[in-house]
């Protein structure tokens, strides 16, 4: 039986800085449905962010999540009874960002004794500067990719896409 083809929602921009992004983290970040908390937290963040760096916030925020965004995601396939982690270009911007958000948000969930203001926007500096959690994470995805690249279908282009990036 075949499936009906998912309808992609749309997401608005955000009311204050007119960001889609910004709407995407506001999501990740609300708890229980609580989202003008989230609101509140991630538009603090964005100020004191554009206070320390002087320049516009959500620009920042945005280099902060193309420094993140990975290029290849890893997928595990099964293949004659083993189980092969195959690399996949991510050809959506959608995915890559979507990865880099909860990256942020989890290395921002796992330090501890701050407010949740204060780590997302060390967080998020961090990644600006290519450096913290996050960018850690992108890396270890990018090295098991070149590690596995030769079960890919293209393993040459997924060798060149990773090197040029200079992971």
């Amino acid at each position: 039986m075949a499936r009906r083809p998912i309808k992609k929602r749309t997401l608005l921009p955000d009311p204050i800085y007119n960001s889609i992004s910004v709407h995407m983290l506001v999501n990740r970040v609300m708890k229980e449905g609580k989202k003008a908390l989230a609101y509140k937290i991630v538009y603090e963040t964005l100020k004191q962010l554009g206070d320390t760096k002087q320049q516009n916030p959500v620009e920042i925020f945005e280099m902060a999540l193309k420094n993140v965004m990975p290029e290849v995601e890893v997928k595990p396939k099964r293949r004659a009874g083993a189980v092969q982690m195959v690399p996949k270009v991510l050809t959506s911007t959608e995915r890559g960002q979507a990865m880099a958000l909860s990256w942020v948000l989890d290395s921002c969930r796992k330090k501890s004794s701050q407010s949740m203001v204060t780590r997302l926007k060390s967080e998020i500096l961090d990644a600006y500067d290519n450096k913290g959690a996050a960018i850690k994470k992108k890396e270890e995805l990018h090295k098991m990719a070149a590690s596995n690249a030769m079960y890919a279908k293209r393993p040459q282009f997924i060798l060149n896409l990773l090197s040029g990036q200079g992971a």
